[in-house]
Parts: C-alpha cells; structure tokens; sequence
C-alpha cells in the first residue's frame, strides 16, 4: 500500500453523514457534546475502522480542537481505544469491541452507592412509608431493582452472544 493510499480518506456520503449527526444528537440528548457523539458515530460506521485523527477531522470537516477534545472524551469514558502502529507516529482511534455491556457493568455498580444514598434519605423521615417520602421511595426502589436486575441483564446479553 503506497503512503497515498495509507492517507487516503474516502468522503463519507450523504446518508453516513446523516447517520453520524443523529447519532450525535441522540448522545447530545444523554449530556454529551454533540461533536463527541459525531466522533463516536463515525468511528462506528467508518471504514476501515480505526481512523487517525487527521481521517476522523477529515470525515467531519471539524476543527482540530473540536475533534481533540471530542476524541479526548470519548477515551477517557473508555469508548474509544487509542493505538498506534510500529513505524507510524500517528494515533489510530477506534471504537472499544464491547464497550457498551463492559460500561453497563461498571455502572450497575453506582446502583449500590445510589441505594445507600436514598436509603439514608429515607431514613430522614419521620414515616419513609408515608406520603411524604413517596417521591425518594419510589426512587429507592428503582435503584435497589436497578442493582439487581441490571447485572443478570448483562449476563444474560452475555450468554446470548456466545450461543449465536
């Protein structure tokens, strides 16, 4: 493969691209910047699938700095992997091979400390039964569920994936 090729960046077509904004708007709806939701929803689609900063800069017509720190997010939430390769110097970005049910993992365990949390809530009233305490018990009991149910979710995804 000639250096040409190597640095070649296909531009992405109209529907790609259309792709990637709402995937990013989806992203942007849960707390994310929107560029980072587009870095994310490229990566997803892009061929092939592990794009240097310049390919990814390229595909989005963003800035450099817009495409950093989008691509600085993402690694730090462990989205995306950051590589290289022997004899290049440029970073290669890719999305994490089952990083979503990996990420669910992780964050079942916030369920515990959140049940903990509103379990010392509860305890603030006079009645956690009662009336006034209906709002934090309903959320309680969505975390105490959440804490158990989310876990057997993942394995069961799991379990799913290696019979098929």
């Amino acid at each position: 493969m000639s250096t040409t090729e190597e640095n070649r960046t296909d531009t992405p077509t109209p529907q790609q691209l259309a792709f990637v904004e709402d995937f990013a708007l989806v992203l942007e709806r849960m707390g994310l910047v929107r560029m980072t939701g587009r870095a994310a929803g490229w990566l997803l689609i892009s061929d092939p699938p592990e794009q240097t900063f310049g390919q990814i800069a390229d595909a989005l017509q963003a800035s450099k700095g817009s495409i950093s720190n989008a691509l600085k997010s993402l690694v730090t939430m462990r989205w995306v992997d950051k590589t290289s390769k022997p004899g290049d110097r440029r970073d290669y970005y890719s999305i994490r091979p089952g990083v979503l049910p990996e990420l669910t993992r992780k964050q079942s365990t916030m369920y515990s400390d959140l049940t903990a949390m509103s379990s010392r809530g509860l305890a603030l009233f006079d009645d956690p039964n009662g009336k006034e305490a209906a709002r934090l018990r309903e959320m309680h009991e969505f975390f105490v569920w959440m804490g158990k149910e989310l876990p057997a979710l993942i394995d069961r995804w799991d379990a799913e994936r290696k019979s098929s």
